[in-house]
């Protein structure tokens, strides 16, 4: 039998090589030696008879023969992992890294508090955040950089597969003492229009989002004072005065109960929300690590 030539620890270190596309990475999550891994590797493809990857401008490729032999085999080694804990009546410790790609404020006001609490309950497990827009995060996701990600209202490479997980509430803000100079607050076109604005892009998108919402109105005249494509520029500006802006409740949570006083407008009375989803390849074995924390995050946002 050509197990008989194999050493069963290559397939594992196979598997994650594979699934990471980094030597450096594999040899992280695996407390190994970056040339430990490269070794384990060279004497696998020498007991196969076979190239498992290439290296291609500087990226460790996979050869077809890779990803063969990966599809049949990760699936019954994850398997034996799960049947030798169960035979003998202990769960093994979670471990690994997880690379995950999140929205800047999403990440940092819902991720990486939820991670954290991950955390206590599972040293083992290490991970690695990428902050930056759902755009950025297509090709990372479909080349095996990310195991997951975390996007909003953006269309994703067809071969990805979108979850719907979480809405976060937009919220339009202003401080009380800006709120003074145009009077009391009225759900009215004419009091909108005489307030000041910050924004995130060129023609006020989001703000127009707000309003096409709440005041089932499209083109209101609007005087916008700074324009900064950044959450935190946004918020600052409306705390230090310059006008009412759109910003995502979480972040007006968290400011609250940093002593900043912020007030939402009521609107319509019902949330517009904007939906965030989780990314990820269906077809991709995940390490029992990266399947594990998904499956938590997932619980977590359930109401």
């Amino acid at each position: 039998m050509i197990l008989n030539h194999v050493n069963l620890n290559h397939f594992r270190i196979f598997e994650c090589v594979y699934r990471t596309r980094s030597m450096t990475l594999a040899s992280q999550e695996l407390h190994l030696t970056q040339s430990g891994v490269s070794q384990h590797i060279k004497a696998f493809e020498d007991a196969l008879g076979l190239k498992l990857f290439d290296r291609i401008k500087q990226r460790l490729v996979p050869t077809s023969a890779a990803q063969n032999l990966f599809e049949r085999a990760s699936r019954n080694l994850l398997g034996l992992e799960e049947a030798v804990s169960v035979v003998k009546g202990e769960d093994s410790e979670l471990s690994g890294m997880v690379t995950i790609g999140v929205p800047i404020e999403f990440g940092n006001n819902v991720i990486i508090p939820l991670l954290s609490k991950f955390s206590k309950k599972h040293p083992g497990v290490k991970f690695t955040l990428r902050l930056g827009f759902a755009s950025a995060m297509n090709d990372k996701i479909l080349n095996g950089e990310f195991d997951f990600a975390f996007v909003d209202d953006f269309r994703m490479d067809r071969g990805i597969t979108i979850e719907s997980v979480y809405d976060e509430v937009l919220e339009l803000c202003i401080t009380p003492d800006s709120l003074k100079k145009p009077g009391n607050p009225k759900h009215l076109r004419k009091y909108y229009e005489g307030l000041d604005y910050v924004e995130y892009q060129k023609d006020e998108p989001i703000l127009r989002m707000w309003f096409a919402h709440h005041l089932n109105s499209k083109n209101l005249n609007l005087t916008v004072r700074a324009t900064v494509m950044d959450v935190q520029g946004v918020a600052h500006f409306i705390l230090n005065g310059l006008g009412a802006g759109v910003l995502p409740g979480h972040l007006v949570l968290k400011l609250q109960e940093e002593g900043n006083k912020l007030y939402t407008f009521k609107g319509c009375g019902k949330p517009l929300k904007n939906q965030i989803s989780m990314a990820y390849l269906r077809e991709r074995t995940q390490s029992t690590a990266a399947r594990s924390v998904m499956e938590w995050l997932r619980s977590s946002f359930k109401p």
